[in-house]
């Protein structure tokens, strides 16, 4: 709520979060880093890494305001400031998308990506690195408390490719520009899942933004994508065991979008009763009715 001054009476204006110069987090695990520097050569681990640092910093040059973006990449994680949740949304979605489809044969790199959002600001430090008392040549590598807070949300536990989201910093506004339209309805692409599972340790407030297609046809690509991550990581058990949790977002997302189709083919059914001449009410009463089915898909 914003208050302007100078009149008899205050005036207030409701802002939406996106308009609110509101410093966010967005913090990004590379998963199975280590695993796979155990089961390969040091210049292919370096190769991995170099390629996840070189998408993280394509990726953000292609925003409309790189310039505002703060933040570290060490190796296999980033932690990045952004100045409005639309930003970070926006950045993370980009990430995980190119990460997904850029790998298009058994024998390329594949990013396997863990992503989180929540309120903070990384500050002038956000690593503060100070001598030991005892040993003096020992340096202690400590993160500012923002940071330790993003960080220890992005650990938490939970596996496969998802970027999880504080839903404090959501609103209808926000909710309205991320919806990906699917015939007269559409989905809100932040929820809480109802099979994808949550670590206990993570506060129940926390979403997933669901970061795949806008469309149909996008959604086969990313699909058929998911089918074969699914059986070229066959032969590794770490990496497979995050395609599998993967897997599990997905098809949940799939019997999402569904549920949205069998809701339009059943309004195109109906349309001819509701538009029969007698009915006056009819465009009223359709508008009020699709109103309540949206409102039942996007939940």
């Amino acid at each position: 709520m914003l208050l302007i001054a100078g009149h008899d009476q205050p005036c207030y204006f409701r802002l939406a979060v996106d308009q609110i110069l509101m410093p966010v987090l967005l913090a990004i695990d590379l998963l199975g880093a280590q695993a796979h520097q155990k089961r390969t050569n040091p210049h292919a681990s370096a190769a991995l890494w170099e390629d996840f640092s070189e998408l993280v910093l394509d990726t953000a040059e292609s925003l409309d305001c790189p310039a505002e973006l703060i933040g570290t990449i060490r190796q296999s994680s980033v932690v990045l400031e952004c100045q409005t949740i639309k930003t970070a949304l926006a950045l993370g979605r980009r990430l995980f998308r190119r990460a997904w489809l850029e790998t298009r044969t058994p024998h390329d790199l594949r990013l396997w990506l863990r992503g989180c959002i929540t309120a903070g600001k990384l500050g002038t430090d956000p690593t503060q690195i100070a001598p030991s008392k005892l040993l003096p040549g020992i340096q202690k590598d400590v993160l500012n408390p923002s940071v330790q807070k993003a960080v220890s949300q992005l650990r938490s536990g939970y596996r496969g490719m998802r970027i999880l989201i504080d839903q404090d910093l959501l609103d209808d506004q926000l909710r309205g520009v991320f919806r990906i339209p699917l015939g007269r309805l559409g989905v809100i692409p932040f929820r809480r899942m109802n099979f994808t599972p949550y670590p206990k340790s993570l506060h129940s407030r926390f979403q997933d933004f669901l970061w795949m297609a806008d469309n149909g046809t996008e959604w086969a690509q990313y699909n058929l994508r998911m089918k074969q991550r699914m059986l070229w990581s066959a032969e590794d058990n770490s990496e497979f065991v995050q395609a599998a949790a993967t897997q599990v977002v997905f098809h949940e997302c799939d019997a999402i979008l569904q549920s949205v189709h069998r809701k339009n083919q059943t309004r195109r059914e109906d349309r001819p009763e509701q538009e029969q001449p007698q009915v006056a009410e009819s465009p009223a009463k359709d508008s009020a009715e699709e109103g309540l089915a949206e409102g039942s898909a996007e939940a």
